[in-house]
């Protein structure tokens, strides 16, 4: 590699500032689905920027699935739920600050009853020695932790996820789950604030890892739903008793 290699780093873009308002006009309300917006120079006059500003932010805008550009008839707003792609669940989070709503908690959830369980299971069918390895030192960093900060267990507990979802042979599920990862760690740093769910938590992981190792399908699909069950059950706890601080 030779410095040529190496692009400067740059400030952040008009074309990203453009993005990130028009995204937050149509998740607050302001721009509509079905809604046909102002014209690009319209719309360079509305945020100060230049017209091919406008026309570089209104195609990235497509290509998330948040508008539709139309020959000679202009740019008319989607229904994201209906078009959006997964950059678009990571602008949602954006806008709301890392605040998860109740349906998009739920919806990942249940994302992940489905997606992890199957990681679960192909893991014991297809690790390695080296999927099995990197698992074990997963434990053993878990095993190692002394009042660990919500920071730092969060990110071991992702760092076993994203393990199994290796070890699952599948080049795809770690890619998803990586597409996650800020959704991921906010839920993990909301739940770790009750200390308590710690070693549950890491006994889950143990057992699971057993499953993996002895090849046992079903073993291993089962003890993937434990951990997220025990994880659900006590998230909805948890941000109920914060809910309920914040009320007295």
């Amino acid at each position: 590699m030779t410095h040529d290699d190496i692009e400067p780093l740059r400030a952040r873009s008009l074309k990203d500032e453009f993005i990130e308002r028009f995204e937050a006009l149509i998740l607050s309300g302001r721009f509509t689905p079905g809604q046909r917006v102002p014209s690009e120079r319209e719309l360079g006059t509305l945020f100060g920027v230049s017209r091919p500003v406008v026309h570089e932010g209104l195609r990235a805008l497509e290509g998330r699935g948040l508008v539709t550009i139309e020959s000679r008839r202009g740019v008319r707003v989607n229904d994201y739920r209906r078009e959006g792609s997964i950059e678009m669940l990571l602008s949602i989070l954006n806008y709301t600050s890392g605040r998860l709503s109740p349906e998009l908690m739920n919806g990942i959830l249940e994302m992940r009853l489905l997606f992890e369980a199957e990681t679960a299971r192909l893991a014991a069918t297809r690790r390695t020695k080296e999927h099995l390895s990197a698992l074990r030192d997963v434990l053993r960093r878990e095993q190692a932790m002394v009042r660990p900060s919500v920071a730092d267990v969060s990110l071991v507990d992702y760092d076993f996820h994203l393990a199994v979802a290796i070890a699952s042979g599948n080049q795809i599920y770690p890619l998803l789950l990586n597409s996650f990862k800020r959704i991921y760690r906010t839920i993990l740093e909301q739940f770790y604030t009750d200390p308590a769910v710690i070693r549950p938590v890491f006994e889950y992981h143990a057992a699971l890892v057993g499953e993996i190792a002895a090849g046992r399908e079903d073993g291993a699909r089962d003890a993937m739903l434990d951990i997220l069950r025990f994880g659900e059950s006590n998230l909805r706890r948890i941000m109920g008793d914060q809910r309920a601080e914040l009320r007295d």
